[in-house]
């Protein structure tokens, strides 16, 4: 399952009369000496006493320019009064003029308020998106001061959205303990277990976190996703359910879509990629699973225009090239299909299911081939070549690109073979596949079954062939084992003749299985 985002993140602001805990990150401690002579900062000062910020900010900015004496802490509660106003970007640079003016020891800064300056500047590069710069903030600031929650629960999200969910885990369980009532970090803590593969730990804490927000749709969303991993459908289904109720545009009803899927309930899985696409239409994983959806149920074009779409809003994804694949080849478009496996085995080339989907299609259409099978455009393929071919350079692709027409078309296997193997020989491809979709449409798509009784066919009439064949050879050996033995077999020679057993005449060859006839292929 692919998440866009994962965890919840409150931004932390630094009112102390509204939340006094983050007294020990600096600014509700007892100042260190400031130049009071410079009264624009002394009302700087007043102002946040009062939450009031823009004013806060106005005056700072004025105890800057107007020739009174300034240092590290006018810039830090300017920081500050920018955070709380979320003013992310000027926050961000006077927590680093603040720490600079410190390291430079122009000022006095104590420790509570540097380590504060890391701490909420590694915030608002967080909401910035400077995910590397703020896990460095971060670091630090645990560093300054280690048993506080907060400190621990940014960092281990920053890790979490760097991809780097054990060593998330390990400072969520660093913090925790320090205020284990959190259950924002419970909550983190589930998502990122469940990102490692530790299922059971991530439905503990993900249940204990629903025990004290019942309310709180994330929490089913999650879990529901840890039961789906663990094979677990029926209590999945019922966490995607509740978290559709809570949250109506839930990413759950793709997740849900997926389970039902899974479950056999193909038309009620559909019914919810619907809803998930009405709400995300961009959304590439949900067209993959509404497209597989429509393919169980037959209907193999709606199929192909989702997967389509997938590809259009995913381009870089392996995973949508290959369920086209499949999809194309349940249509009969081989060449199409393999173009796909193929991009996405240069997108990911450690895919191996799609190497080995690749594979088996071609050992497929081979045994086909063999078993005289010439319909559906299986005639005319090269499965080493369709394997073997490279895909064009850079320069090349944006050329047949632009020939070819767009980015993608209703179709998409015209363009596909033209990109990649040219305008001319698409149009011969494109032919060629038009051909064998409409046969395989009129055969109500039973394209692989009928091919399979034609392949079975041959392979059986080849299995009773040999078995004759060695039937043969073992009653001919027989025959001429009797024939020399014993005193009926016995003639006198000449002496120093050498006796030799006769040899028995070859078997004719069994007879050839016959022709391939235009029924059941």
């Amino acid at each position: 399952m692919r998440l866009t985002r994962t965890l919840d993140f409150r931004v932390l602001l630094s009112a102390c009369a509204v939340l006094g805990v983050l007294g020990v990150l600096g600014g509700c401690q007892k100042a260190p000496p400031v130049a009071t002579d410079n009264g624009a900062f002394v009302a700087g000062q007043a102002a946040m006493k009062k939450a009031d910020w823009k004013t806060a900010v106005a005056d700072f900015t004025s105890a800057t320019t107007n020739g009174g004496p300034v240092d590290a802490r006018l810039w830090y509660d300017r920081a500050l009064s920018h955070y709380n106003l979320k003013e992310w970007g000027p926050a961000n640079e006077d927590f680093s003029e603040a720490l600079r003016r410190a390291t430079a020891n122009r000022t006095e800064l104590g420790t509570q308020f540097v380590h504060a300056a890391y701490y909420y500047r590694g915030v608002a590069r967080v909401s910035l998106g400077q995910w590397i710069p703020a896990k460095s903030d971060l670091l630090l600031a645990v560093q300054y001061y280690p048993k506080t929650w907060l400190d621990w629960d940014s960092l281990g999200y920053v890790r979490a959205q760097l991809g780097d969910y054990k060593r998330a885990v390990n400072d969520y369980d660093r913090g925790i303990p320090y205020y284990p009532n959190d259950w924002n970090d419970h909550y983190n803590r589930g998502i990122a277990l469940f990102h490692t593969g530790d299922q059971l730990r991530a439905i503990t804490d993900l249940t204990a976190v629903i025990r004290h927000e019942p309310k709180w749709g994330g929490p089913y969303q999650f879990r529901g996703q840890a039961y789906s991993a663990r094979s677990d459908y029926k209590l999945a289904d019922a966490d995607f359910s509740k978290a559709i109720k809570l949250i109506p545009k839930a990413w759950s009803w793709t997740y849900r879509c997926e389970t039902r899927e899974s479950l056999g309930r193909v038309s009620d899985a559909l019914y919810d990629c619907n809803h998930a696409l009405a709400y995300y239409p961009q959304w590439a994983q949900a067209y993959i699973d509404r497209a597989w959806a429509k393919s169980t149920l037959g209907a193999q074009k709606g199929a192909l225009a989702d997967a389509n779409l997938a590809v259009k809003f995913a381009p870089k994804w392996a995973v949508a090239y290959r369920y086209r694949a499949w999809i194309r080849g349940q249509m009969s478009q081989y060449r199409g299909a393999f173009i796909d496996y193929a991009r996405a085995i240069r997108i990911d080339p450690s895919y191996a299911t799609a190497r080995q989907a690749r594979s088996s299609l071609g050992d497929w259409i081979v045994a086909a081939q063999h078993a005289g099978v010439t319909r559906f455009g299986l005639g005319s393929l090269d499965v080493a070549q369709l394997e073997s071919e490279s895909a064009p350079s850079e320069s090349e692709y944006t050329k047949r690109a632009g020939l070819c027409g767009g980015y993608f078309s209703s179709d998409d296997s015209y363009f596909d073979d033209c990109v990649n193997k040219g305008v001319d020989e698409a149009k011969n491809d494109e032919s060629s596949d038009n051909e064998a979709e409409q046969q395989a449409e009129a055969d109500n798509y039973e394209v692989a079954q009928q091919v399979q009784e034609q392949i079975n066919y041959q392979t059986q009439q080849a299995e009773e062939a040999q078995a004759a064949e060695t039937e043969a050879a073992n009653q001919a050996a027989s025959e001429s084992e009797n024939s020399s033995g014993g005193e009926e077999g016995y003639s006198e020679q000449s002496e120093g003749e050498q006796q030799t057993e006769s040899e028995p005449e070859p078997e004719s060859a069994p007879e050839e299985a016959p022709e391939s006839s235009s029924e059941g292929e």
